[in-house]
């Protein structure tokens, strides 16, 4: 695995280019020269994937004592005092890219006006940067097919060709002539998932990759491939020639479905969400995206609550007898500030429970840590630790049942059922769900999606939302608005509940809202 630059890494001094350079000396070449702002083009290397060197995209001179030679700079650890060559300085550095390129390029069809990866294709990147050369090749010999013999054709100019649409799972197609070996999905399905699904078959030129005979790839984490491959080799079904990439918008946000709190962007075009693709971020989930989490926005627009009256909301919320609230794991630290605030007005009448129905699982070492509690962490910094099992057991206590952003009947009816004994419920959520059919009083809001705030994970990790332009209606507003506004506050933006957040949980006072790193803050002395 390739060592990564840190704020602990040792600086050490090398030339490049003929000019001294302070670099990071715990890694290899390519990641010291990027910490510095020389981009190293490269196709098989990956940070978060075993070291391959199969690429040779990533040429670099380097003086030895037998000269100039050139090496891989992502095999190739830092020493003090080396001598490094880039296209800057060395035209030999920048015709063998270039003749590299050439090669990969050898077999590839050049269909990028149809290809789904046209627009964020490494392949494509790294030719224009190398200079877009002239083939060198005879016209009349065409392109040679190097996949599969099994899937292979005779196209309408008599070419050989195939590999096309292959169906290798239920949800990633593959095409062979697009494929360049780097061999990135072997390695993710073999070292990350842990579920070696994908080999290289064959030899030399005529490699292909492939599933292993009679089986298909799937797991739970097949369509990170489609993240990985650097050309338009492995695709989703579900987004495939679904948008072109430049036609989205993207928004950064926090995965609210599982408390690790996967890091990942939101791409949108015409107030529509289109793809989930996952944000990296080293302390959380690095590169990766599980399918549940990033095929979750196709429910994001269905079966949606209306805004509801907030007067008769507040009439049927402000009743007589106790109060129970149940805070969903979608819920953001603003939320909580704004029920903390609600129940401070409602005084020992009021109790909140948080949590959910739905099985914890265990945490799989990649992007979930099994808790569909997502904002659990953050709701204990408020005080609020009581559970819905709790909640079950004193049941016959309360008069009023306010449920916020949470499924509990559709989560485990079996044991919502025993919370029919308080006869007002109310439900305050996006989704005309089970427990909204359950209520007497609904009142629709925005999903996590659409909203700017803050949690806090499983890693005491302080992570910020932030809001995706695609609400369906735009009456709605976000549940700490309406909390708010319920305990007689107008509190608009998510900065000013987060500063509200400040008087409650003294730990937050260190950060302002628009202070938190996008990668998130971490919480010292935070027990989670």
């Amino acid at each position: 695995m390739p060592c990564l630059p840190s704020s602990k890494s040792p600086l050490v001094t090398i030339e490049v280019d003929g000019k001294n350079i302070e670099v990071p000396g715990d890694t290899n070449l390519l990641e010291a020269l990027k910490a510095v702002g020389i981009e190293t083009p490269h196709i098989c290397y990956h940070p978060y994937l075993p070291v391959s060197g199969n690429c040779r995209q990533c040429l670099v001179e380097l003086e030895g004592p037998r000269g100039k030679s050139l090496v891989i700079s992502c095999y190739t650890p830092v020493t003090p005092g080396m001598k490094v060559s880039t296209p800057k300085s060395s035209a030999r550095v920048k015709n063998a890219r270039a003749a590299v390129s050439e090669f990969m390029l050898l077999n590839h069809p050049l269909d990028c006006p149809i290809c789904d990866k046209a627009g964020e294709c490494s392949l494509q990147e790294n030719y224009v940067e190398a200079g877009r050369s002239e083939s060198r090749l005879f016209p009349e010999v065409g392109k040679q097919y190097h996949g599969n013999p099994d899937n292979q054709f005779v196209d309408t100019k008599g070419q050989i060709r195939g590999g096309k649409r292959v169906d290798i799972g239920p949800r990633v197609v593959l095409d062979e002539e697009r494929c360049v070996q780097c061999d990135r999905c072997v390695r993710f399905m073999r070292h990350v998932a842990g579920d070696e699904q994908l080999q290289l078959a064959s030899r030399g030129d005529r490699t292909y990759i492939t599933t292993f005979p009679g089986k298909k790839l799937d797991h739970e984490y097949d369509l990170c491939v489609t993240d990985l491959c650097p050309t338009g080799a492995l695709t989703g079904k579900f987004f495939r020639f679904q948008q072109r990439v430049w036609m989205l918008s993207r928004t950064p946000s926090i995965s609210m479905d599982d408390s690790l709190g996967a890091n990942i962007w939101i791409e949108h075009n015409n107030g529509f969400i289109w793809r989930l693709m996952p944000r990296c971020n080293p302390e959380v989930n690095r590169s990766w995206l599980s399918n549940t989490s990033r095929l979750a926005f196709e429910n994001f627009s269905k079966n949606r609550l209306p805004a509801g009256n907030l007067p008769e909301l507040k009439k049927a919320v402000m009743g007589e007898g106790e109060i129970a609230f149940v805070l969903g794991g979608a819920s953001t630290n603003e939320d909580a500030a704004a029920l903390k605030t609600l129940t401070s007005k409602l005084g020992d009448r009021a109790q909140v429970f948080v949590g959910s129905f739905a099985k914890m699982e265990t945490a799989d070492g990649i992007a979930k840590s099994g808790d569909p509690v997502a904002n659990r962490a953050g709701f204990a910094l408020f005080g609020f630790t009581a559970s819905v099992e709790d909640l079950v057991k004193k049941a016959s206590e309360f008069t009023t049942l306010v449920v916020l952003h949470a499924d509990l009947w559709g989560e485990d009816a079996s044991k919502a059922n025993a919370l029919e004994v308080i006869k007002n419920r109310i439900s305050i959520s996006a989704f005309n769900d089970a427990t909204a059919e359950k209520s007497a009083v609904v009142f629709g809001v925005n999903h996590w999606s659409e909203v700017s705030g803050s949690m806090v994970n499983s890693n005491s990790m302080l992570q910020k939302l932030s809001a995706a332009p695609t609400a369906p209606d735009a009456e709605l507003s976000p549940l700490f608005k309406v909390l708010f506004a319920l305990a007689g506050e107008d509190v608009k933006c998510a900065a000013c509940a987060f500063k509200k957040a400040h008087e409650m949980v003294p730990i937050l006072s260190k950060f302002s809202f628009d202070s938190i790193h996008s990668t998130g803050e971490k919480l010292d002395g935070v027990a989670v």
